[in-house]
Parts: structure tokens; sequence; C-alpha cells
């Protein structure tokens, strides 16, 4: 069985990446050792217009940030292949990446077909990563049972809020309905893993759901709910008596941004974006699947965050009339921060980014950071992971100036949301661009955050760590090899 793992610095090496000594190594946290970038306007050829539903502000944004299109009508003659939510190894080297839901909303994604691509990273190549492969998301066996984009006839209606109306059918949908093409309006993916028999797990925000999708991207099952857990956006919330409408738990997209798979794919560790309305804000739950039970564990795991994150504010919600549905709440401190992904090391080990709720702006507080949890002594702490910081993303050391920021690479983004380990000393990281709408890299090139503006790429690093993990073979990239073939082996 051949690895990554020993591979990685005589490829870095083929790819002119300067490796750091040993030396250096041990005398620092973390360093910088390749960095590859996809424009940010790299569309996928033949595919759809979109961002029809893009406000006037939105388009104003975007221009802003130098991408310039009509007032109204499609921004774009075809679609964004955007930033990714997540990254997990492929096979014979390449990695699967997964699209966000579009434009980072409900009401302005729905004619954003959900995609997960095949990409070779191509280090040290200057065109950037590779699109190999384009996987759309569809549920032709109607496994989703609320109406979507792309059928609206059939399926239980969203709750009726604002944000949920049902926009006109829109490009995305295809020549056919039949194929009932997923779009970013109807579901929010944020985090997959890769199952031994080649099918994904997706960690959705709006339910929050686990969905199970082939590797044709075909939905195999109806979502997976979580017990006593629904946002806003949940079309299963019953908010149809206003004299005692049911109350959403967690805050809207706040759902599963992390989702983790146990080395021998018997667990997905799921873990929350915001804190559930019963819970301290600083506390989010990860939650353990039982893969072969197709159920949740009873019980389930925390981790403290650095500062708040954002709890459900009742408040603000309206129906379509604009009424507030909830005329007695009062909204919750504001959330300062969010985590942006959850990936195993062990079986007891996980990685997690924690981040700002900003780009690279003035504003505080300024924190992206990648830490390990474990969970070995969670019963004993009262629930809690430990919690240890591995690498702070505002401040990589660059000392081969591979980043082109000085003697510190900034990850200036306001959603990176993709972390991985390469091997035991390496992690590959990656950003959600939010394209058109974020400009984090431009901002951080200037000393008061101002720009000049543009459109931020979708970057991907590799960070090599002063000391190495305990990483379980089975959840390394491999050469040549299937995920199931190492598994058997």
């Amino acid at each position: 069985m051949t690895h990554l793992v020993g591979l990685v610095p005589t490829l870095l090496c083929m790819a002119g990446v300067v490796m750091p000594s040993a030396q250096q190594a041990d005398h620092q946290n973390a360093s910088l050792v390749a960095r590859s970038v996809l424009p940010a306007a790299t569309y996928r050829e033949g595919s759809p217009a979109s961002g029809s539903f893009l406000s006037t502000a939105e388009r104003a944004t975007a221009a802003a940030n130098g991408v310039r299109g009509p007032a109204s009508g499609p921004y774009f003659s075809e679609q964004p292949v955007q930033g990714f939510s997540s990254m997990v190894p492929a096979d014979a080297g390449n990695w699967w990446a997964l699209a966000d839901n579009g434009y980072a909303w409900r009401p302005n994604s729905a004619d954003f077909q959900l995609v997960a691509y095949r990409i070779d990273p191509r280090w040290g190549d200057v065109g950037g990563p590779k699109v190999l492969e384009s996987v759309v998301l569809r549920d032709p066996d109607r496994r989703i049972p609320w109406k979507i984009v792309c059928d609206q006839e059939r399926g239980t209606s969203l709750p009726d809020f604002s944000f949920n109306v049902l926009p006109r059918a829109s490009s995305a949908c295809g020549g056919t309905r039949a194929a009932r093409i997923l779009t970013g309006f109807d579901l929010d993916p944020e985090s997959f893993v890769r199952a031994p028999d080649g099918t994904f797990w997706i960690g959705e925000e709006f339910g929050p759901f686990l969905v199970h999708v082939a590797a044709d991207g075909r939905v195999l099952d109806p979502p997976i709910q979580v017990p006593g857990v629904r946002s806003p956006q949940n079309p299963f919330l019953v908010i149809s008596d206003r004299g005692h409408p049911e109350r959403p738990t967690l805050a809207a997209s706040r759902g599963f941004e992390g989702v983790a798979i146990s080395p021998d794919g018997s667990k997905l560790y799921a873990l929350l974006e915001g804190a559930v309305a019963e819970d301290d804000d600083q506390n989010l739950r990860i939650y353990v699947y039982d893969v072969a039970k197709r159920a949740f564990n009873d019980a389930f795991v925390k981790v403290r965050l650095e500062m708040p994150s954002q709890k459900v504010n009742l408040s603000t919600l309206t129906d379509g009339s604009g009424a507030r549905v909830y005329p007695d709440a009062a909204a919750p401190r504001a959330g300062a921060v969010s985590i942006g992904e959850l990936k195993a090391v062990n079986d007891r080990q996980l990685l997690m980014i924690e981040r700002d709720n900003h780009g690279d702006d003035v504003t505080a507080p300024r924190f992206k950071k990648v830490f390990l949890l474990d969970m070995s002594h969670a019963a004993e702490r009262g629930g809690f992971v430990e919690k240890t910081l591995l690498v702070d993303l505002l401040a990589i050391p660059d000392p081969a100036g591979i980043g082109g920021d000085g003697d510190f690479f900034r990850f200036p983004f306001y959603t990176m949301e993709s972390v991985h380990v390469v091997d035991e000393r390496t992690l590959l990281v990656a950003s959600d661009n939010n394209f058109p709408l974020s400009s984090g890299r431009s901002r951080s090139r200037s000393p008061d955050r101002s720009g000049p503006l543009t459109a931020d790429a979708t970057e991907l690093i590799l960070v090599r760590l002063g000391r190495p993990l305990d990483v379980d073979p089975r959840l390394l990239p491999v050469a040549g090899k299937s995920r199931s073939e190492v598994i058997r082996q």
C-alpha cells in the first residue's frame, strides 16, 4: 500500500516548492510550503446562466469588487466554479471539492446548481488547480420530500418565512424537470466526506441535515434530521398555528458546517456552526452518527469556542406578509465567530477551523485558526473535548516567501472552509471565496483595508506543522488506489 506519506516532500520539490528544513520546522509552530490559486472568474463550461436573483445591493458589491454585470437578469452567462466548502481526497492523488450553495443565502442562490468537483491542485503550477470533473447534485428518485426549485408541484411547502418563498423556476433546472437538479435554494452543502463505498455524506446547514449521495451526485436517502434541532429554513418546522408557532432552535444557516468520518467509515462526526438555543453561546455540539444503524447517538460532545457564536434571533423572523412570527422574542447578543470545518485525524482527534465573521476588515475580531480537538476524555470533562491551537491562519510563517506577504502569510478570507490531513506533518487548507461578494485578499494588501478591491480567488495552501500528528493512514490521500481498497487493506 503506497500512501502520500513520504511522497509529499518529493512531489512538492518536483513542483518547485521549497520545503523547510527539519531544523526550521522544529523551531516554529507551522510554515507555508505551497499555494495554488484558482482565479475568481472561473466558470463551468457549458453550464446554464446564474446570478439572476442577486439583489441590487449585491450587484453593487460585485461591481465594487471588479466583477461587473447587468442591472437585472442573470449576472453570469455560466455557473461560477465558486469557492470550496470542503475538500476530501479522491483517487490517484486528486481531491474532491464541494462548492457552497452559491451566493451565500437561500433567496439569491436559486439558479446555482449544487456541484462537487474533482480537482488536481497542481502545486507550484502558475495555472492553479485544474478542474477534472464536475458532479451536479440531483434527486431524480424524489428522496427529498419538500418542494424544490426544479419541482415545485410536489412535496411539503417550506415554512412561511420571508426568505423561504420559492422563486420562479430557474435556468439551473436544465432541459428536463425529471432530473430534479438541486440548487442553492434547496440545500446548503457545507461539508462532506467520502465513505469507503465511494458515496458521499454531506453536512447541510438549512435543516440541519445529513444528506447521502452517490458518486454520480444522486441523492440516495431522505435527508436525516437531528432530533430537536431545527433552523428557520428547515422545511419541517411548523409555524402555521400563529398562536403557538414552533420555535426554531438554531440560527439560520448555522447547521452542519463540519463533518468528519472515522477511519473505518463507521461513524460521522457532525459539528453545528451555531449554538443551540438552550446552550451557552460559546458551546457547539458535535453529533455522532452511526452509519450502520442510520441513527444519531443519543449523546453528543461539545467544543468551547474562543468567543460567542450566533444563536437564533427570533425577533427578526417575519412571514411572507412582513409580520413578525414571534412578536414577544428578544434578540440574542451578536456572535463573533463561527466554525469552518471539521475533519478527522484518527478515531479520537479532529481538526477544526474557527474563524471570525469578517473578511480582512478593520472591524475586530481578527481570528482565523486551526485547532486540534481530542475527544478521548470528554466524559471526564463534562462532555467537552480538549482543544489545542495548531495554526494561526492570519500569521503563518513563510520563510521561503511562497505567499508574497513577507515573513508571515495571511489567509484573510471571510470564509475558509476546508482543512484535511495530507500527511502527519502537512495540512491542506482552502477558502470559500463567496464569489463575487468577498474581497478579503485585496483588503489585506492595503494598510487601512480599503482596497482597491478585487473579488477573492479560491486559494489552496499546504501548511507544514512543527510537530507530527498521530494520523490514521486510512484517512490520508493515496496514490493510484481507491479509499475502499485502502480500507480493505
